[in-house]
């Protein structure tokens, strides 16, 4: 479908990026609601296992402790970069392997 509708918009006149935003769009939109759920089950997995499990390693010393600010601060904004910058290269790219077409 995606190959008809950018068809259609080219027959009409529209302008690569023109045809190209939406499905831009659409991706990045789709990842950012993925990573979303990602950073919320890293919270979820902390709180209910990682605790109970690492407890006797975090007592000994032998790790360092893994906070809900390690999450938010350190993985979350990592995550929400490369879930972002994939979602929009790996769209780019197959829509303008359907464009050539």
């Amino acid at each position: 479908t995606r190959r008809t509708e950018i068809g259609i918009m080219r027959l009409v006149g529209a302008t690569r990026w023109y045809t190209q935003l939406p499905f831009l769009v659409e991706a990045m939109i789709a990842a950012l609601i993925g990573v979303v759920i990602a950073i919320v089950g890293l919270i979820v997995v902390r709180a209910v296992f990682l605790e109970k499990a690492l407890d006797q390693f975090y007592q000994s010393n032998l790790i360092a402790r893994v906070d809900y600010a390690d999450v938010l601060y350190f993985s979350a904004p990592w995550m929400l970069f490369l879930g972002l910058a994939m979602s929009g290269i790996t769209a780019y790219v197959t829509l303008r392997l359907y464009i050539r077409r």
